[in-house]
């Protein structure tokens, strides 16, 4: 038996991308998401398409039951930040807004 301290400490998750990244989101994978149709917006609402740009600011990462999630302010757009699947986002190499 080994003693309690030599134990695997957990490891730290390995995350799909970094804090900081600027990202967007994949319209095809949010309009057919669950995250979208929790929100109940109704079909073509236009007051989403901030998120398709390349705006999005990674703030945090986690990994939940469901899989890896970011949590993304969006620049210059006065809205809470959303937890979102990295699988529907996109990185981008900068970003293409000056902040306010």
């Amino acid at each position: 038996a080994q003693p309690a301290e030599a134990a695997a400490k957990p490891k730290k998750p390995v995350y799909s991308m970094k804090k900081g990244q600027i990202v967007r989101v994949d319209k095809e994978k949010y309009l057919n998401s669950v995250n979208y149709l929790s929100v109940g917006h109704p079909p073509y609402y236009k007051g989403l398409d901030y998120i398709y740009e390349d705006r999005g600011e990674v703030l945090d990462l986690r990994i939940f039951d469901t899989g890896e999630y970011a949590l993304v302010a969006w620049v210059g757009i006065p809205t809470a930040p959303a937890w979102l699947p990295t699988d529907m986002l996109i990185m981008s190499d900068s970003l293409k807004y000056e902040r306010m």
